[in-house]
């Protein structure tokens, strides 16, 4: 089966998208609401007759869709695509509250439509390692870990940081630990006296176990790294280093003491490839084969949902429990 793609939306990160699409799908039709933008189609050399301003023009000619838009816009051009029978891959986040992300996905169940949700993290091959890491039981039982998606930028508009950016790490260690947290305790910001966040601390509960979340448009230095700790070992990967080292460290009890009982470092190697690449690769196999995505829409239901207790937790200023639905 060949797959016939739309792409909607080459903004900032919709260009990324047209580059790695550029070379795994030979028909690809590009839609953005700005004509300006659709220029930089001609290095890609996409027919002229495959671009437009209007994404309806060609629902009738793919059967597949990608929508690389603001958040506002995702639950009606999903919606829209999904009714039209079409294979829908939405940018995270999935939709603006979780209600909507309902909706969504109770139509691509309807029809049997994949739906997957941009939650890149876990197709990142250093992920996909630490992932083999836990499983193997190599860092023994799970205690504590902690993220940082942080760095000088520009706000987005759309939505505040927790939703746009640290909405990855809480997609992230749902997927590695195989577990929803039971409850959140988060605090966020409006420094820049905007009506959305731009600084976000939440811990999530995993039973016993911890996860702590910075993100923030300010820190001078650009940060996207997360650590994993377990009572046998520990890994720390820096996403923006592409580096990922496990660390046999762990405390032991010698009588009425712990001691520190630091082992070997080792650097981990792991595929360079782009995820950006790998994760649009993995939709275009779905939609060939018929198979769930790593990153459907439930997992972009979940992450958005910590999302909205997070809100709800820094508001009323207070531990929040979540109650999950069984969609």
């Amino acid at each position: 089966m060949d797959v016939m793609l739309l792409l909607i939306g080459i903004g900032r990160w919709g260009r990324n998208h047209l580059k790695a699409l550029s070379s795994l799908v030979e028909e690809l039709y590009v839609v953005d609401s700005d004509p300006k933008q659709l220029e930089m189609c001609k290095e890609f050399s996409i027919p002229e007759n495959h671009l437009s301003t209007d994404y309806r023009e060609f629902l009738d000619v793919v059967n597949a869709v990608d929508i690389v838009t603001p958040a506002d816009s995702h639950l009606s051009i999903s919606l829209d695509c999904l009714k039209r029978n079409k294979d829908v891959f939405v940018e995270k986040p999935i939709a603006l509250t979780t209600q909507e992300a309902k909706e969504m996905i109770a139509e691509s169940d309807k029809r049997r439509l994949i739906l997957q949700v941009g939650h890149l993290y876990r197709y990142h091959p250093a992920v996909i390692k630490i992932k083999e890491f836990i499983e193997n039981g190599a860092l023994g039982e799970i205690q504590y870990a902690y993220g940082h998606f942080m760095g000088f930028k520009r706000p987005r508009m759309d939505v505040g940081v927790t939703q746009t950016d640290a909405i990855h790490y809480f997609d992230l260690f749902n997927y590695l630990l195989g577990l929803l947290p039971h409850a959140v305790r988060a605090v966020v910001r409006h420094y820049l006296h905007l009506p959305l966040d731009d600084t976000s601390v939440s811990v999530l509960e995993y039973g016993e176990k911890l996860v702590v979340i910075e993100a923030g448009y300010m820190p001078p230095e650009r940060k996207r790294d997360i650590a994993i700790i377990g009572d046998r070992a520990s890994l720390y990967c820096d996403f923006q280093k592409n580096t990922l080292v496990f660390c046999n460290n762990r405390h032991e009890k010698q009588g009425e003491r712990y001691v520190a009982m630091e082992g070997e470092t080792q650097i981990v190697p792991f595929e360079a490839e782009e995820p950006l690449r790998i994760e649009l690769k993995a939709f275009l196999d779905s939609v060939k084969n018929r198979t769930k995505p790593l990153a459907d829409g439930r997992a972009g239901y979940e992450a958005l949902k910590v999302v909205e207790v997070c809100y709800e937790s820094s508001q009323k200023g207070r531990r929040i429990e979540i109650e999950w639905d069984h969609l």
